[in-house]
């Protein structure tokens, strides 16, 4: 079994991050893939990679202030990722719309990712892990699992009419509990990634900002190999280990 492992990650070896030209980052709420790889963002979007932010949800939702809920919070959760994509030097914020923890399907967001994937032609494509063992986030769950259906099947015509002849090479899932790949980043990134999640001023008051930081700087030190070293870390699949192969969560 070990060697029949080992060979099939040498066939379903990933494309380094670093020759990636375009690369969608799809997440649940605006915040999520600051927190989850904005060091990630900083770095590749330094080197020229075009990086598309996909929001699934407005985010209306994310308050215990029943006065913020709705419209209103939505558009201060706009604003804030808007100045934390800035900082990160994301190319693009597309927005989906759906109501934060609302009644809204799989299928719809699938459709939606099929369509842009068509358009805009990643290289790769980021989103939450949908198979993590203790998330329970309807959202989490919903734009991870749609995202990863997308990237499977965006070539099918019965999902939205059409097709592509383009190749995704890359679906990446972070917030993982199954990393494959580590990938450096320098203490520069995480500076520019803590910057952007301090925009989310809606989300984090300043004690829980330190408690953030204390925790993502660790995480990234405790992965990475060396040390005084940084890592950000996912799990890198072809989107050809998303369907009949019970094996990819060993990849």
């Amino acid at each position: 079994m070990e060697q029949f492992v080992r060979k099939l990650r040498s066939w379903m070896k990933s494309p380094d991050l670093d020759t990636l030209q375009k690369l969608i980052c799809v997440q649940p709420h605006p915040d999520d893939a600051d927190i989850s790889m904005g060091a990630t963002v900083a770095k590749l979007s330094e080197k020229g990679v075009k990086i598309y932010y996909i929001s699934v949800t407005d985010g209306s939702a994310g308050t215990r202030d029943e006065s913020l809920l709705g419209q209103r919070l939505a558009e201060i959760r706009k604003k804030e990722q808007e100045k934390a994509g800035e900082i990160l030097g994301v190319h693009e914020l597309i927005w989906l719309d759906f109501e934060d923890l609302g009644d809204y399907s799989l299928e719809q967001v699938r459709s939606k990712i099929v369509g842009i994937i068509r358009k805009i032609e990643p290289d790769a494509v980021f989103t939450v892990d949908p198979f993590a063992p203790y998330e329970v986030h309807p959202d989490h769950i919903k734009c991870g699992m749609s995202v990863a259906q997308a990237v499977s099947l965006y070539k099918l015509p019965k999902l939205l009419p059409g097709t592509s002849s383009h190749d995704v090479a890359i679906v990446g899932f972070f917030n993982t509990p199954f990393p494959n790949t580590f990938y450096p980043v320098e203490r520069k990134h995480l500076d520019k990634k803590f910057q952007a999640i301090s925009q989310h001023k809606s989300q984090f008051d300043e004690k829980t900002l330190q408690m953030l930081f204390f925790y993502l700087t660790e995480k990234s030190k405790g992965y990475a190999l060396e040390e005084n070293k940084f890592v950000e870390v996912f799990k890198l699949l072809p989107p050809t280990a998303l369907h009949v192969m019970s094996e990819a969560y060993l990849l």
